[in-house]
């Protein structure tokens, strides 16, 4: 593995130089760091994805897989081909890279995949306001909210009307759902003391949380204090994000 060339992870740049945020690149990042896969990070900017992958000869992802055609995670191997999608990326360095594995075929991972919109979902009036104000470019910063405000509404709109204290009760039984898939096992993993790609799916969006701010992260390990083991067991694989 020392002698390849490393793989170029593609991940998008948060304001002030302050590192990832992205939930769905951060599992990417999570995996190589685990497995101690050598990587560097090329930044790029939500604008700019399309037409540079393009350029590149990436193939678009299937209408079944995304309705965005080009999006990070985006991986390029040592052999100069490329993967797009987090789950592609997982499945691809499994295969050449076993050891350690990440189990891709446990019904813990397929469980929190289920889960975790459930939780997304009733916060994004905290969440995507909060990312655009603490996190976006300036350079991302309007193809986010522009992109945003069509699925969602606008922000501000959001923020007004799905922000505050009420928000916290919808996510509640994902909490616990969630929660429960390392309560089950004794933690501080979903496998219980084995590591696998469903803690680096949940890890990922605690990431979110935590560089949040707002005390978004802090309302969800309190509501939940196993979240809080398994984000703390992780932290190893949080500290290369470059």
């Amino acid at each position: 593995m020392s002698l390849e060339k490393p793989i170029i992870l593609f991940d998008l740049p948060s304001k002030d130089q302050g590192g990832p945020w992205s939930p769905n690149t951060w599992k990417t990042r999570l995996l190589l760091n685990y497995k101690g896969i050598p990587y560097t990070t090329q930044w790029i900017e939500l604008d700019p994805i399309a037409p540079h992958f393009k350029s590149l000869g990436i193939p678009p992802n299937p209408p079944s897989l995304s309705s965005i055609p080009y999006t990070v995670p985006t991986i390029r191997l040592p052999n100069g081909s490329y993967v797009m999608d987090s789950k592609n990326i997982a499945a691809i360095l499994e295969e050449k890279y076993p050891d350690p594995p990440l189990h891709l075929d446990s019904p813990q991972l397929a469980k929190a995949e289920e889960i975790l919109p459930q939780l997304f979902m009733p916060l994004r009036g905290i969440l995507l306001p909060g990312i655009g104000r603490n996190l976006m470019t300036e350079e991302s910063l309007p193809y986010f909210s522009e992109s945003r405000s069509k699925k969602y509404g606008s922000l501000e709109q959001m923020e007004r009307e799905l922000s505050g204290e009420k928000q916290w009760e919808e996510p509640k039984p994902a909490m616990r759902e969630i929660a429960a898939l390392i309560e089950e096992t004794g933690g501080p993993f979903v496998l219980g003391r084995e590591v696998s790609y469903a803690d680096f799916n949940l890890v990922g969006v605690l990431s979110l949380f935590k560089r949040l701010g707002d005390g978004v992260f802090e309302k969800t390990v309190e509501m939940k204090p196993a979240l809080r083991t398994l984000y703390e067991a992780s932290k190893k694989w949080l500290e290369k994000d470059d």
